[in-house]
Order: structure tokens, then C-alpha cells, then sequence
């Protein structure tokens, strides 16, 4: 039997108050003396760190926007240096919504390698984005194994999370480079893990807000078509159940 992991949620928050708050609901309900949730907030002018501070264990507040590498690399720093007695760092954002399994899932893939003696970077969130071809390298059953994976869902031990933040300390420009989710992972030199099965979804925009795979189109059918640009590809049922309600709440 295998010994618990301890793992740290670490999830990146800025603006987008509906789809946060359901993000927040979540995974708030998974803490426990082996979970640990740290928001790391890049200066939200939608809510503060008290509100932010009633679903999380911890509240990082940046006092300026810095954008998502910023928070992904203090994140990394504070998995290796602070927090020394957990053994698996995931990185995730607040358009996200999570299938309660996955960080048991996460936990018996990390003690699979383990006992294999290998060491990948995984993502939880299998996306057409990232499934394609030219970044797959190989495949079985129930992973891909990918050149790079997907922003929204990475999930490192820490050794790998140790090779990066040693690539961030001796290259500054790396914490501010453009698409931090291939460069940290190019920075390793090794391939991921991306399953088959997706565990989370990704809405990438709230009722008044958009981003960068899901454009604002309002409220009205157009609106429903934003949520099909980063679609999870084969969720859980728990997922496919709950993605109408979930987007009904962003919208209505």
C-alpha cells in the first residue's frame, strides 16, 4: 500500500469573479491535512485577499499585475523552499473546475513512476490543442506523451519542480518569457504525461470577461460558443454532468 502524498494546490487567480467563486467551492472542499490550497492572486480588482482567504489555506497577494509567470514561478520558489514537506506541486487557474478525483489520480501516477524510476511532468487535461500529432511523441492507453501540456493543468514532485526553479534562478529573463507552460517545460528536457481522461474543464471566461482561447461574446447563443474553443476532450461523467450548470451560472 502505497504512503500518502502530500500535495499543494496552487492556483492563480486574477478577476473573473463568477467562474472563481465556483473554482474556489471546489476545491476548497478537498483540503485536508495532505492538501494544502495557496491562491496566489496577481492584484484582482474583482475581490481581496479576504474573501480569497475563506476557501484557501494560504493567500499570496501580489501589489501590482504581473501576469501569469510571475505567480507560476513564485509558486514553484515557494513548493521548494517553504514548502518542504509536500511532495507534489499543481498548478492551476481560476477558470478551471475540477473533477474531486484528481488529486488522487495524480497521487497514483506520481507512485507509478516512482516505482518505475521516471520522473514527467503531468497534465490532467487532455485538450485538441495539445493532443495533436506534432507535439505527441508517443502514446498508450491512457497517456500521451507529450513535448509540452496544457497551462491550466501541471503537476510536478520535486525534483522536476527543483530543476526548474534552479532554471529560473540562473536565467531571470525565463520568469517573464511569453507561454510559461512550454518554457519551464522545454527547460527540463523531457517528456510529459498528458491523460486521456480529463479531469478538469477549462471555461477561460466569466460572464463580463474573456481570454485568450475563449473570447467574450455576451451572454446570448454566441456565448455558448465560447465554451466549445477549449472544450475538454473524454471528461469524467461528474464533468460532463455538471459543465451546462456550471456555464448556465457564468452566464445567467
Amino acid at each position: 500500500m502505497h504512503t500518502a502524498m502530500k500535495t499543494i494546490i496552487a492556483l492563480s487567480t486574477y478577476n473573473r469573479p463568477i467562474i472563481t467563486n465556483i473554482c474556489l467551492n471546489s476545491l476548497s472542499i478537498l483540503r485536508s491535512e495532505n492538501v494544502k490550497l495557496v491562491v496566489y492572486d496577481d492584484a484582482s480588482t474583482a475581490y481581496g485577499a479576504d474573501y480569497l482567504g475563506q476557501f484557501a489555506d494560504e493567500v499570496v497577494r501580489f501589489g501590482s499585475n504581473g501576469g501569469i509567470t510571475r505567480s507560476r514561478a513564485k509558486a514553484l520558489r515557494d513548493f521548494t523552499y517553504r514548502f518542504q514537506d509536500y511532495d507534489l506541486l499543481y498548478l492551476t487557474d481560476n477558470d478551471t473546475f475540477h473533477d474531486p478525483l484528481f488529486v488522487g489520480i495524480l497521487e497514483n501516477i506520481f507512485h507509478n513512476m516512482a516505482e518505475m524510476g521516471v520522473s514527467f511532468p503531468v497534465s490532467l487535461y487532455n485538450t485538441i490543442h495539445h493532443n495533436k500529432p506534432g507535439n505527441v511523441l508517443a502514446e498508450n492507453d491512457a497517456f500521451y506523451f507529450t513535448r509540452d501540456i496544457p497551462g491550466v493543468s501541471h503537476c510536478y514532485n520535486r525534483e522536476i519542480a527543483a530543476v526548474i526553479v534552479d532554471q529560473l534562478n540562473r536565467s531571470a529573463n525565463l520568469e517573464f518569457a511569453y507561454g510559461w507552460d512550454f518554457s519551464f517545460i522545454r527547460a527540463l528536457n523531457r517528456p510529459c504525461l498528458l491523460s486521456k481522461t480529463s479531469y478538469l474543464e477549462h471555461f477561460a471566461r466569466d460572464k463580463n470577461e474573456g481570454g485568450m482561447h475563449n473570447p467574450w461574446s455576451g451572454t446570448g447563443p454566441a456565448g455558448y460558443d465560447d465554451f466549445e474553443k477549449d472544450r475538454a476532450v473524454n471528461p469524467t461523467r461528474y464533468l460532463q454532468e455538471l459543465r451546462s450548470i456550471i456555464i448556465d451560472k457564468i452566464l445567467f
